[in-house]
């Protein structure tokens, strides 16, 4: 809580003694000596980007956005978090949104919320233990790996195919010709995010 300090002069400093050291009555109506500051409530903002760094001591949160800058926010016990039990379940490199608000120049992170993605019709998410059963048992399964190549080239699942997300996307429709040798087979789609 900030505090307004009205300065007084010499003469009211004394009368102010005097008043407290006996018991003169002094009028004065209309002097406050300290009182809250008032301030219009901030407006809420919303930023989107990737964590580039996350301390749980300082419960900070640094962001990089689309255009590579970069944004810093404090988060406290009030932060409502989406998609999380706790801010331990927020990751380096995970993509969220935030809702925030500045006081005294300080970015106060309203609510932290994961960036999932929604699967579209027909398509399901399998959990790890469950794609390792399926690596072990299904014969017909395909595993794609949906991240950039120089990722790919740095590691992946074994027997994984490199088909980038990127390289579908710009191809549009034709990008399922991509697919097509895999069409009677089960494929699964792995990337460096959440989904």
């Amino acid at each position: 809580m900030k505090k307004v300090v009205l300065k007084a002069g010499l003469s009211t400093l004394l009368a102010m003694n005097l008043f407290f050291a006996g018991d003169i009555i002094l009028p004065v109506q209309g002097i406050s000596f300290a009182a809250e500051a008032q301030k219009a409530p901030a407006e809420t903002q919303v930023i989107k980007g990737k964590i580039t760094n996350i301390s749980q001591k300082a419960k900070t949160i640094a962001l990089e956005n689309k255009d590579n800058s970069f944004f810093i926010l404090k988060f406290s016990d009030d932060t409502i978090l989406k998609g999380a039990e706790s801010a331990t379940d927020f990751d380096v490199d995970e993509a969220i949104s935030v809702h925030y608000t500045t006081v005294n120049g300080e970015n106060l992170a309203i609510s932290l919320e994961k960036a999932i993605v929604k699967l579209p019709d027909g398509v399901t998410e399998i959990k790890t233990d469950e794609l390792v059963k399926q690596i072990e048992t299904n014969k017909n399964l395909v595993i794609i790996d949906a991240r950039p190549p120089i990722v790919y080239a740095e590691g992946h699942l074994a027997g994984a195919v490199s088909i980038p997300l990127s390289k579908l996307a710009k191809m549009g429709d034709d990008g399922a010709q991509l697919l097509d040798k895999y069409k009677d087979k089960q494929l699964v789609f792995y990337c460096g995010g959440p989904t």
